[in-house]
């Protein structure tokens, strides 16, 4: 019974819902550096209090999330052969979903959102689309499939986040070009987490033939880049007086350098770890509720990759 009962669970695991925690908080810092650059603009952070306003932003930060469900389940429908090299927890890989469900899974998670955005809101539902073509299609798929190359894989991850950044700017306002100069921070962070996150992979992606970065340079180069890739997103926030963007690459900074200097597998986990948490925490200065949302989906994880592969999984340590 309570095999069964964690059977349910894989439809919803199976779109890696960790993996959201960066979407979630790159949209999010669209939203409120949109606030921050345009309603208030200045060094300042803004107190959280009452805005009522942001539950139209919970609705459309639904459908991105099931959008970015279905461009997960597609990267691994497409990575199942290296998944199992790399030993990964992928419910596709090891078999447990079978891929005729997945990809119907993955048809509806598009289809649904994308109709109820186009009902909504056109330029939020534009972007969106975009988002899906890059992060879903392009990334993936075959004839660019991005991820297997070493600059396709880098341009799709820092093109994502432009586009999730823009995704949340745009709800709260209309598009101008200072969206892309208040997003360049935020995209520099992404890309160097990025870059450490093909280096646990290195070695199923050097079997399988997947030529990333990491593949093409060898992983101190990789690491030595990240170090100075996010050094210029803090030059970035400091030009663009962005006090959230300056805080979270600052206070990552040390742990890309200390990546660096050691060069092991542990310390690039620690670190894409931290960088992340860092900036989702100052999100959830804004957005006090997001705590919650995260520390939710922490642990029912923990408590299912337990229960189901008898593993401590997500975990900040490593």
């Amino acid at each position: 019974m309570k095999k069964k009962f964690l059977l349910l669970f894989d439809y919803f695991f199976v779109l890696r819902p960790t993996l959201f925690f960066p979407v979630w908080t790159v949209s999010l810092a669209g939203y409120w550096a949109y606030e921050r650059a345009v309603v208030a603009p200045g060094w300042h952070l803004d107190f959280p209090g009452h805005h009522f306003d942001d539950l139209g932003m919970i609705f459309y930060l639904g459908m991105l999330t099931l959008l970015m469900g279905a461009a997960f389940l597609i990267n691994q429908l497409t990575d199942v052969e290296s998944d199992r090299l790399n030993n990964k927890l992928y419910l596709i890989a090891s078999g447990a979903i079978p891929v005729k469900h997945a990809e119907v899974q993955s048809g509806l998670l598009v289809l649904v959102p994308l109709g109820l955005l186009f009902a909504n809101h056109l330029p939020v539902a534009l972007c969106a689309v975009l988002i899906f073509a890059l992060t879903g299609w392009a990334y993936s798929c075959k004839p660019l499939a991005l991820k297997n190359r070493p600059w396709g894989g880098l341009l799709a991850n820092l093109g994502g986040s432009l586009l999730i950044f823009s995704f949340g700017w745009l709800i709260k306002g209309a598009f101008s070009w200072a969206l892309f100069l208040h997003a360049l921070p935020y995209i520099f962070g992404v890309g160097a987490v990025y870059l450490l996150t093909t280096i646990p992979d290195l070695p199923g992606d050097r079997a399988t033939g997947k030529v990333t970065v990491a593949v093409r340079y060898d992983s101190k180069r990789v690491l030595r880049a990240a170090v100075f890739v996010d050094g210029a997103a803090v030059v970035l926030a400091l030009f663009m007086q962005d006090f959230v963007a300056l805080t979270a690459t600052l206070l990552a900074w040390p742990f890309f350098y200390q990546a660096a200097r050691r060069g092991d597998v542990d310390a690039v986990l620690r670190t894409n770890k931290y960088a992340t948490l860092i900036l989702s925490l100052l999100i959830c200065w804004r957005f006090p509720l997001y705590l919650v949302l995260l520390m939710t989906i922490f642990f029912v994880s923990r408590w299912y990759y337990a229960a189901r592969f008898k593993v401590n999984y997500p975990s900040l340590r490593t």
